[in-house]
């Protein structure tokens, strides 16, 4: 079997997916084919950096702007037929890779491949079937397009409002958002601990903001470090090396036990063995978090997409809510004081995890291929 993933690198979460499925498919489908196409990039790295990397400023840099777009994109007309535009333009030299690759199945991870794909179809110049895997916890007008074969969404309340947008039924799955298999293992956390120089047998707080560093992290490390409890730390800086040096200066001057970690692909080892996950609401990330069955307190929700993750999380009492996480230190240290609240949270994460989600998308890419 031959498999196209169409994603776009605008942070982690998007590729992640993809590298889900291409990692699930290959375990389950023998001399499978899995090619993951970073499309913007693929099409001109130069309007890439320029696309991308003026999106990536914005959501650092002002984020209350990127509120603005999400909510106007997703009520209006006129950005929407640019997208189009543009998705237009770009799609051509996409169907050259289509031809030129074959694949039996095309999968979308990201808004705009799907629109080229959707576009293609309505052409009537592409005739392969396509998935669309919404990465988040609420649906935006800017995934949905009426050329889209089937939709994979994280819930079963987010299939719902897909019909109430006018998507049929039919077309949606909620299997969940895809994570790695590595996410599916019982790992030996005291172990995990051991290697990291900290204590089996504390509390382990996991402190993150995704593979970019993004959000308050510093911040919020001053601030919990003041809890008067004892407990230990996990803090991940990402690929943010500014917040890593920081990290490395902050830790000197407290004294709870501290592990600082840059980019890393162990992620699924530091859930395993924290009790507590501090962190943006990247739907990715809540996903892996509900896998492992990790409680979380999030902050820095970027305006938009990830609010409306906030929103879900909260709704169902899976997290906390430390705002921007520059004043979070009483809502921690009730939190850790508070087992049977957390116990709560955990089991509310066990019952919306979807662990089969992985095998499940690869026995909807069977039957779709058939």
């Amino acid at each position: 079997m031959k498999l196209l993933i169409l994603s776009v690198s605008a942070g982690g979460g998007h590729i992640n997916a993809a590298e889900a499925i291409k990692t699930h498919t290959e375990l389950n489908i023998p001399n499978s084919e899995v090619k993951i196409i970073d499309t913007i990039k693929y099409i001109n790295p130069f309007l890439d950096k320029l696309i991308i990397g003026s999106y990536l400023k914005s959501i650092r840099l002002y984020p209350s702007i990127f509120g603005v777009l999400y909510n106007y994109t997703e009520n209006d007309g006129g950005l929407t037929t640019i997208s189009e535009r543009f998705n237009t333009l770009m799609s051509i030299k996409v169907l050259t890779l289509i031809n030129k690759f074959d694949p039996d199945l095309i999968i979308s991870t990201h808004p705009f491949s799907t629109g080229m794909l959707s576009i293609l179809k309505a052409k009537n110049k592409l005739h392969k079937p396509n998935i669309t895997i919404m990465t988040d916890y609420a649906p935006h007008n800017s995934w949905i397009h009426p050329y889209v074969d089937a939709y994979v969404v994280a819930t079963d309340e987010m299939g719902k409002e897909m019909a109430l947008r006018g998507v049929d039924s039919n077309k949606v799955f909620p299997l969940g958002i895809p994570v790695h298999p590595d996410f599916l293992h019982n790992e030996d956390s005291v172990k995990i601990l051991s290697d990291l120089d900290l204590d089996p047998n504390k509390f382990t707080l996991l402190l993150m903001g995704g593979s970019l560093g993004m959000g308050k992290i510093l911040e919020v490390y001053k601030q919990i470090s003041k809890i008067p409890i004892d407990f230990q730390i996990i803090a991940i800086a990402g690929n943010n090396k500014k917040l890593l040096n920081s990290l490395k200066k902050q830790v000197m001057l407290s004294n709870k036990k501290t592990k600082i970690v840059g980019f890393s692909d162990d992620i699924n080892n530091f859930m395993k063995c924290a009790d507590l996950l501090i962190t943006k609401p990247g739907g990715l990330t809540i996903s892996e978090a509900l896998i492992s069955n990790l409680p979380l307190a999030i902050f820095s929700a970027i305006p938009g997409q990830e609010e409306k993750n906030a929103e879900f999380l909260l709704k169902y009492d899976l997290a906390i809510d430390l705002g921007t996480g520059t004043d979070c230190k009483a809502k921690i240290q009730e939190l850790i004081k508070n087992p049977y609240k957390l116990n709560t949270m955990k089991t509310n994460c066990k019952s919306f995890a979807k662990p089969n989600g992985g095998n499940d998308i690869i026995s909807l890419i069977k039957n779709m291929i058939k």
